[in-house]
């Protein structure tokens, strides 16, 4: 009896209609509900499939991703395989199969093109870990697509992650704005990479006031006192719930005499270095934080530096002058507007959110 050939990928040993036919027949097999396949069964099935695909033309490969993407039970490593390749043998794995795990996702995005990570991220009901994969890859038009879709998990890290990539990608703003997991300390620090139109949008749904806060503590300010505020950290905390934004003593031994004073005077010596300090000391923000107000070139956070501290608008008026800006401008304007919009106890939530973050950069 002559010797049986080892079988060879590349040899062709069927007809195309016999091993599309084949390929068929073992498709059904593996769609075959649990009642009526085993578990070996199905991956045997699936091991030979994905024999026949791997040597297969591109037509027959897509033809079989149609069949297979309608399953909810599927060995993985066939799915895996097909919604890796070319992006029509992937599409419609990728679109419609509910079998994919995070794992066999997190494989395509790493071997996977633009589109198939593009197909991935409009993926209903995406987990934290899938997402996050996504957006470490940095594509803007994938994070776009991500951030638009209102069923995927946005873990904490993923969200910071693109709230510093947004300084660069301005598109990301608005649309991380949007996001439901969205927080006010990740919002209050995306503010400063944001265009006035976003930065209305922030302080307009995060900046809120401190009513239940203040009830909640307002026997935590005596017995802070009593014990000379020894407590490092119930200081910090209790600097953020305080009704009180001035520093009043200091206000005693200023040469300005009152924050107003300062203003004054910035308008005619500028923003010296003296004049900076004593902002910082009679606004209790940290020094920091007045120069990166100061250095913005829109006028939005010093209108709510001008609100927490409960300055009147011309005193606003006083600093932009100091900086040579024009009070005539659009800046202007949009500062005004944020001015208007703001309690003193919402501008003040959000100076202090600033003001912590300053604090621990120190």
């Amino acid at each position: 009896m002559a010797e049986a050939k080892p079988y060879d990928l590349t040899e062709p040993v069927a007809t195309p209609k016999t091993r599309a036919l084949l390929a068929r027949r073992l498709a059904d097999i593996v769609g075959l509900p649990s009642s009526r396949i085993t578990p070996r069964e199905r991956w045997i099935v699936g091991d030979l499939l994905y024999d026949v695909i791997r040597a297969s033309d591109l037509e027959l490969r897509r033809r079989c991703a149609e069949r297979l993407a309608a399953l909810s039970e599927a060995p993985h490593r066939l799915l895996r395989t097909l919604a890796s390749d070319d992006f029509e043998v992937a599409q419609p794995i990728l679109e419609r199969c509910t079998a994919l795990t995070d794992f066999d996702m997190m494989e395509v995005i790493n071997s996977g093109t633009l589109q198939h990570r593009m197909t991935i991220a409009r993926r209903e009901a995406l987990s934290e870990t899938v997402a996050a994969a996504l957006a470490a890859y940095g594509e803007p038009p994938v994070v776009e697509r991500l951030l638009r879709n209102k069923t995927a998990h946005l873990a904490a890290p993923t969200l910071d992650h693109l709230v510093g990539a947004a300084t660069e990608e301005g598109s990301y703003a608005a649309l991380l704005i949007r996001r439901e997991e969205m927080r006010p300390a990740q919002a209050f620090r995306l503010f400063w990479s944001c265009e006035h139109i976003d930065r209305f949008q922030i302080l307009d749904r995060f900046a809120v006031d401190r009513t239940i806060l203040l009830e909640a503590s307002e026997d935590i300010f005596p017995a802070a006192a009593r014990e000379g505020w020894s407590d490092p950290m119930v200081a910090r905390i209790l600097r953020y719930i305080d009704r009180r934004q001035r520093n009043r003593e200091a206000a005693d031994t200023s040469p300005y005499g009152s924050l107003e004073g300062v203003c004054e005077a910035m308008e005619t010596e500028g923003a010296t270095s003296d004049i900076i300090a004593e902002i910082s000391r009679l606004a209790a923000v940290e020094r920091r934080l007045v120069v990166r107000m100061i250095d913005d070139m829109a006028g939005e956070p010093l209108s709510v530096l001008c609100k927490a501290t409960g300055l009147k608008w011309p005193f606003f008026l006083h600093m932009w002058r100091g900086l040579g800006r024009s009070d005539q401008s659009d800046q202007v304007e949009q500062a005004r507007r944020v001015y208007d919009s703001l309690s003193v106890e919402k501008a003040q939530t959000v100076l202090r959110y600033w003001n912590l973050s300053a604090e621990d950069k120190g």
